[in-house]
């Protein structure tokens, strides 16, 4: 059994699966730059409840969106792969965006960590972005969290500030691309490999 998230003894949770991914289309979206290939997966916190996120996500002229929202073990897709959402502002044309619930950050639900772990797994698998905390957005491919994009990313402190749980989320990245076996195809759109 994995050990706590929160805890420097963590060992990643094996067996994992990409849950079902309902589809709910934002309207906050438009065109990656001409020529650009994603080479992060920004994760972020929505802050508030599942059905505020998506409403927020998802009405037209809050300007604000992300490619998947989750709950617990549960996702939804709202903006295509290949479209760019609107969640990290100078990085929305390199990014994939995983709004990971805030259960899976404030430890009342690790399951909504592992989920939100997967997901990331899956995009690093399918694009090739290396599973490896990304300290240097600009410059170095990877996973990273919206608080590490700086001003650039829109100042934001999200997911977390605790660097053991962002550790151990990114160990479990690692681990699961190393481990799984993966589908072949999962939510709409196309993705693109660095």
């Amino acid at each position: 059994m994995a050990a706590n998230p929160d805890s420097p003894r963590f060992q990643p949770k094996k067996g994992l699966t990409l849950p079902s991914l309902d589809w709910v289309e934002s309207p906050n979206v438009s065109d990656r730059l001409h020529g650009i290939a994603p080479f992060l997966v920004v994760v972020h916190r929505p802050v508030g409840s599942f059905s505020g996120a998506l409403r927020t996500l998802t009405t037209k002229g809050t300007d604000v969106s992300a490619h998947v929202l989750t709950e617990h073990k549960s996702a939804t897709q709202l903006v295509p792969w290949h479209r760019k959402a609107w969640t990290c502002k100078s990085f929305n044309s390199v990014s994939y965006n995983i709004e990971a619930d805030d259960n899976a950050w404030d430890g009342s639900d690790w399951d909504a960590f592992f989920t939100a772990a997967h997901i990331a797994a899956w995009l690093c698998h399918k694009t090739g972005i290396p599973p490896v905390w990304s300290r240097d957005p600009t410059n170095k491919p990877g996973v990273t969290r919206h608080l590490d994009l700086g001003v650039a990313g829109g100042g934001h402190t999200d997911p977390t500030s605790n660097l053991t749980i962002w550790k151990n989320f990114v160990k479990q990245v690692a681990h699961d691309v190393e481990h799984t076996g993966w589908r072949r195809t999962w939510g709409r759109g196309r993705l693109a490999r660095i």
